[in-house]
């Protein structure tokens, strides 16, 4: 805005005066942008209580699952022979294998040999048939080498074998036919009809190869084992329905041999499952603390919410409180509980006891009795954070009403910023006016006083 100045009154500066009264006219503005900014920034501040909470919740369910206690461990006598892993489960033990042979894909080699650069065929088709599924024809169009025929076949997805060629003496190919998947069941025949080139051949005086008769490279089989003297067969290698919650690989084969497999209780999973609930509930009161000394400094924060220490209060009672009906009803009493200040601590002792002394009842505890027949401690902590995080819980409600009052607000200030720029404009046209009549008293004086001296002159 230019200078405005009062030259009827010794020049003074009327754009500061200006700026002055509507500094002081927007005072109510500015208390409302205050309030603006600090009600955001709480809605931020819910914002990631909300995920802190998600994840607490999520560690809960982990532990209110039915197989929270399902956590083993599994060790080999011979690697080598049987590798072994864990999932869930609650049957520990010993198992002794002892492994006659791994399960094998078929391998079918031509006969014939070829260089790298012959064309073996210009035409005609391989048909593969696996069981009783419906045949795969590849076509081989053109005049093809060895390695393009391979890629004919593998560019079939739905063909049962994978192609290559090897070289079997310097500058001599075969074409390989690779079983996709181990197991008798899985084994494949075929029949050709490529023509020209220098021919691609098999053994199979039928038309039709890849049968046992035809003395195959590797022969399809099913892995064949013992297990504490049970026998078993599989298609795969990998086996995870033989011991309940581990998954056996077999690497090699030695009818010799006895691998042993221990399965136990992993005491150590157990607990690193709490430490994690542990960890989520110390970060998500470390950031309700933090709330609380920001609102006793006066900063904007959540830490009054009524909602929030309603939180609180709700998770720790519900931690410290009772828990189903069998022989351990409380956290505290297999190591779970609080320290002086707070914050959730866990005697890793007293929990590995409790998953040796009774897995039932800590189970119980943990995730109820089952089929809804009574609800664990972390089925409880789940359903009660849900009242907070759901789509309609109280944190939604809490940020639906912060959301309202920052639109009220911002409504407002629009409202107030139009009235203050109309203020604005009226107060600098009244002001000019007031200046231009004084500036034509000013100028009439002048005149006067001229005409005075004039007649002093008579």
């Amino acid at each position: 805005m230019p200078a405005v100045t009062l030259s009827g009154f010794n020049n003074i500066d009327f754009s500061a005066i200006l700026e002055a009264v509507m500094t002081q006219e927007r005072v109510p503005f500015t208390a409302l942008g205050t309030k603006k900014a600090q009600l955001q920034q709480q809605n931020t501040q819910l914002g990631t209580l909300a995920g802190k909470l998600s994840t607490l919740q999520s560690a809960a369910d982990k532990l209110a699952s039915p197989d929270s206690l399902s956590v083993l461990k599994a060790a080999t006598s011979d690697a080598t022979i049987v590798g072994v892993s864990t999932s869930s489960g609650n049957v520990p033990g010993v198992y002794d294998i002892v492994v006659g042979n791994r399960a094998k894909a078929q391998v079918t080699a031509s006969t014939s040999t070829s260089t790298a650069t012959d064309i073996v065929t210009t035409g005609g088709t391989l048909q593969l048939l696996v069981g009783g599924n419906p045949p795969v024809t590849i076509v081989a169009s053109g005049s093809l080498t060895l390695s393009q025929l391979a890629d004919a076949i593998n560019a079939e997805g739905d063909a049962p074998v994978s192609a290559s060629v090897v070289q079997v003496t310097p500058g001599n190919y075969r074409l390989v036919l690779t079983s996709k998947q181990t197991g008798f069941d899985n084994a494949f025949t075929f029949t050709s009809t490529l023509a020209g080139g220098t021919g691609v051949t098999f053994a199979g005086a039928d038309g039709t190869y890849g049968e046992v008769a035809d003395v195959n490279s590797v022969d399809a089989l099913d892995a064949q084992l013992t297990v504490n003297n049970v026998a078993v067969t599989s298609a795969s290698n990998t086996l995870s329905d033989v011991i309940p919650g581990a998954t056996l690989t077999l690497n090699g084969e030695n009818s010799l041999k006895t691998v042993q497999i221990s399965v136990s209780r992993d005491a150590e999973g157990m607990t690193s499952q709490v430490d994690g609930f542990v960890k989520a509930y110390n970060e998500l009161m470390g950031f309700v603390n933090e709330q609380r000394t920001s609102a006793i400094g006066g900063t904007a924060s959540v830490g009054r919410d009524p909602m929030v220490r309603g939180l609180h209060t709700d998770l720790r009672s519900a931690i410290l409180g009772p828990h189903g009906a069998g022989t351990l009803t409380r956290l505290a009493a297999v190591g779970i509980g609080f320290d002086r200040s707070g914050l959730m601590t866990v005697d890793a002792k007293a929990l590995k006891a409790a998953v040796a002394d009774d897995p039932a009842a800590l189970q119980e505890l943990f995730a109820g009795a089952g089929a809804g027949a009574t609800d664990g401690a972390f089925d409880e902590l789940s359903a009660l954070i849900s009242r907070y995080t759901d789509s309609d819980g109280l944190l939604k409600t809490a940020r639906t009403r912060i959301d309202d009052q920052v639109k009220n607000i911002s409504h407002r200030m629009d409202t107030l910023d139009a009235q203050l720029s109309i203020r604005r404009s009226s107060l600098q046209a009244e002001f000019i006016a007031a200046d231009q009549a004084m500036q034509q008293l000013n100028s009439q004086s002048s005149a006067l006083n001229s005409l005075n001296n004039q007649y002093r002159l008579f």
